[in-house]
């Protein structure tokens, strides 16, 4: 029995969501657009999204067809959407959460072992886990990274991009000339930790481990940043390519 419940179709969740942001003209590298197209089409990157906008809007006349459409080319099947979009709904903290084999088992009692493993399998492949092995299990436990809530959080909590959240934590750090702090930008923001972490491992990932700070009993994923030169050219490159200015 599928790890999906049969009132559940996450699969076609994603494709729902997508459509909506495709039809409604969201720039057509950003936010959840860019998040969801990772899936559907993880080895052709990027630079397609244009050619498959195309593809969807040429079916603007029944969003019914567009929905079916893109549900058909979601590259992660029904059981790994449906573990992902849990996982996204369980995290409190988006970063240091994990998740047991037994805690997962336990809440697909209805899935085999089997089907389990491949839908961690799938999400692994996407890039959207870390999973630990251990002896007696067929896995002890496994981790989720920014990926995986750039995909599903958009779903988990209607209009949050983490992808969009990750420019305008670029764009303060761009501005200013001594670093930004997580909790300075939470408080402007009126962000949780839940919502910031996601957002703030994006453009860690732009940043040498040296300027930027780890948690040290904190609930955020990362402290502080601070940028040099060629980093924050790379951030400027983001931040216009998720809001459509290239």
């Amino acid at each position: 029995m599928p790890i999906n419940p049969p009132d559940s179709n996450p699969k076609r969740e994603l494709a729902r969501k997508l459509a909506d942001v495709v039809l409604a003209g969201v720039p057509i590298i950003g936010g959840p657009l860019a998040a969801i197209y990772s899936v559907t089409h993880p080895a052709k990157g990027e630079q397609n999204v244009e050619a498959w906008q195309g593809q969807i809007t040429s079916l603007v006349n029944e969003l019914e067809e567009v929905v079916a459409y893109i549900s058909g080319t979601i590259v992660l099947s029904e059981d790994a959407a449906y573990l992902g979009k849990w996982i996204s709904e369980n995290s409190t903290t988006a970063f240091s959460e994990i998740f047991g084999y037994d805690q997962i088992v336990s809440q697909f009692f209805d899935a085999s072992p089997n089907e389990i493993l491949e839908a961690v399998g799938e999400l692994e492949i996407e890039g959207m886990v870390v999973v630990q092995k251990c002896l007696g299990k067929p896995f002890s436990h496994l981790r989720a990274n920014h990926k995986l809530f750039e995909v599903f959080d958009p779903i988990v909590f209607g209009g949050v991009s983490p992808r969009q959240d990750a420019t305008l934590i670029a764009e303060k750090l761009l501005n200013s000339e001594s670093g930004v702090s997580a909790s300075d930008i939470c408080e402007d923001q009126g962000w949780t930790p839940r919502r910031f972490n996601p957002a703030v491992d994006i453009v860690g990932e732009f940043i040498a481990d040296g300027r930027k700070s780890r948690p040290m009993g904190q609930e955020y994923s990362i402290r502080a940043l601070f940028v040099d030169a060629r980093e924050r050219a790379q951030l400027r490159r983001f931040v216009n390519t998720v809001n459509g200015n290239n």
